[in-house]
């Protein structure tokens, strides 16, 4: 039997074995290390990576496309066309449209949202919805989060009279769609310095330049909030401008919420002064997503624009008990796929089942590719079509191997390690064979263990106040830009109890020196432990968020001496 990646021990890998020699002089040691590790290595730097509010913004009008687009919908705006606003389903086109729905109002344009039913309709443009949207009067069409990889559908669109603009930033495939205007930072013709905007990013952008290019002010805490909160929920990195976006984000939401988010606060169990990068990524997101992968993404769009608290408190009481359900299911579905799997280790894992809904595909491969470290595809059968959706492990761009297979695919899209395609079942099992041959070719057949990147070896002992108040200050946190990661040695374990309602957690105490520190081990409650252990953590705040825990990654004896390894390569 095949030994599966969950049951391997993590590899710790030290980042930059050469941080603690290029550290910011007269900076807190550790913090300093860490900063090095990260290519953070003067003050000028560090200043701009702890205050990214200061730095200059980037020209909006370098991303191709722009001045066309600003022109189209200058134009839409002064004949008093209606603009149709086409949105993904997650929480990232959820928020786009909610921006430029919101942002164009005041400047008299007259919209159309509309967002997909992902049952009937799928993933990105359709053309029945292009011709709903065209009966209905539209001759401007706005997609968000969708639409670079759509050539018949703009196509059919132009042919009905709309002219398109696409905001979007999937990967751009070869033939881009013959839109008036396709915006996406992503475009290998783009001079505009980053690429990793989020589609809600984009959308933020163009409408700040747009209130310029019309004269007009442009009030940033309307709109910012919403770019933060689909940045983090699209798993965008948070670096250089997303950076600058989820943090002036979370200051604008810890001033005040609006009423939507307000209420789902409340349901959340989250203090609107708490909030963090990861309250979006774990408590707002999954119950705003739940809209569209169980009902419509319509219950979400609605919550963000809903008017009054009482309007909100209604739509946030649906969207958490669409959570449960959608927690519910996918551990029924992951389950099943596990049981499908079986011990099987291929080099790319593909479940197909008519069991599985295309509502959670995306959660369930999430899980397969976080316990076996391999790409993960997951489709939801149909009597002739499988919606499938797939996740990525470091190393492997999924959206290119499947577009090397488009000629098997009805339609597809995505990022390196988040994509989702239709394909028809006759099809399945060449699809599978030759994604699995590709992983194989790129990543090997042999299971790897996890790795854990570790920025810093430091005595637990040794964390001051300076030192934890500069780990602490690398927020926002999440997509590349990850929490600090210690390693300490040779720590007294105290206490380990499971906790949890599977009791599958670890709560710990443990002490270093003349200090303790209270921690949490999540899914590690059958770890190998000892009187003195080795651990890999982070820093976060505890449930009172009055105070710092120890966020335990990996855990083992101090005896086992788990070597540090070296990164080559």
């Amino acid at each position: 039997m095949t030994q599966l990646v969950g049951s391997l021990p993590p590899r710790w890998i030290l980042r930059d074995p050469y941080a603690h020699q290029k550290g910011i002089p007269r900076f807190p040691r550790v913090v300093a290390t860490v900063l090095a590790a990260r290519g953070i290595t003067t003050r000028p730097q560090a200043e701009a990576f702890y205050r990214p509010h200061l730095l200059p913004e980037y020209d909006p009008l370098l991303l191709p496309g722009m001045p066309e687009a600003l022109r189209r919908v200058e134009r839409a705006i002064e004949q008093r066309e209606t603009i149709a606003l086409f949105g993904d389903f997650d929480v990232d086109g959820v928020t786009s449209i909610a921006i430029l729905h919101e942002g164009l109002a005041p400047l008299g344009a007259a919209t159309i949202p509309y967002i997909p039913d992902r049952f009937s309709e799928g993933y990105g443009l359709n053309l029945g919805a292009i011709r709903t949207l065209a009966d209905a009067g539209a001759t401007l069409l706005i997609t968000a989060d969708c639409g670079i990889s759509s050539v018949t559908e703009v196509a059919y669109a132009n042919e009905l009279g709309l002219d398109v603009i696409i905001l979007d930033h999937h990967t751009v495939p070869e033939v881009l769609p013959p839109a008036l205007a396709a915006i996406n930072p992503k475009r290998i013709d783009s001079p505009y310095p980053f690429d990793e905007l989020a589609a809600c990013g984009v959308a933020y952008r163009f409408l700040q330049v747009l209130y310029e290019h019309l004269g007009r002010a442009f009030d940033d805490t309307a709109f910012i909030d919403l770019a933060a909160l689909g940045t983090v929920v699209d798993v965008a990195p948070l670096i250089d401008e997303n950076r600058r976006i989820v943090t002036r984000g979370l200051e604008a939401m810890r001033a005040g919420l609006r009423p939507g988010l307000q209420a789902l606060a409340r349901v959340s169990g989250v203090a609107p002064e708490r909030f963090t990068a990861e309250t979006l990524g774990f408590a707002l997101g999954p119950r705003m997503n739940a809209a569209g992968r169980l009902a419509h993404a319509n219950l979400a769009l609605q919550l963000l624009l809903a008017p009054t608290a009482a309007a909100a408190a209604t739509l946030a009481e649906q969207l958490n008990a669409l959570n449960r359900e959608r927690q519910r299911q996918t551990e029924e579905a992951t389950a099943l796929a596990e049981e499908l799997l079986g011990p099987e280790d291929a080099p790319l894992l593909f479940v197909a089942s008519e069991h599985i809904s295309p509502g959670i595909v995306g959660l369930v491969a999430s899980r397969l590719a976080e316990r076996r470290n391999r790409p993960a595809v997951v489709l939801s059968r149909g009597p002739e079509e499988s919606r499938a959706s797939a996740r990525s492990v470091p190393g492997f761009d999924i959206v290119v191997a499947i577009r090397k297979e488009k000629a098997l695919l009805v339609r597809h899209g995505g990022h390196r390690s988040a994509a989702g395609f239709t394909v028809r079942n006759e099809n399945l099992e060449l699809l599978r064979d030759r994604l699995i041959a590709t992983a194989a070719e790129q990543l090997g057949c042999q299971p790897a263990a996890r790795v854990i990147e570790v920025d810093a070896q430091a005595s637990l002992a040794d964390l001051d106040g300076l030192e934890i108040k500069g780990l602490m200050a690398f927020e926002p946190t999440g997509h590349g830009n990850r929490k600090p990661v210690l390693l300490s040695r040779g720590v007294e374990l105290r206490e380990a109890r499971p906790v949890g309602a599977d009791r599958s957690h670890l709560r710990l105490t443990l002490r270093d020196g003349r200090v303790t520190w209270r921690g949490i081990a999540f899914r590690q409650a059958e770890a190998d432990l000892d009187a003195r252990v080795d651990i890999v953590y982070s820093l976060q705040r505890d449930l009172r968020g009055d105070g710092v825990e120890l966020e335990v990654l990996d855990i083992a004896p101090a005896a086992a001496a788990r070597p540090l390894e070296i990164r080559t390569g």
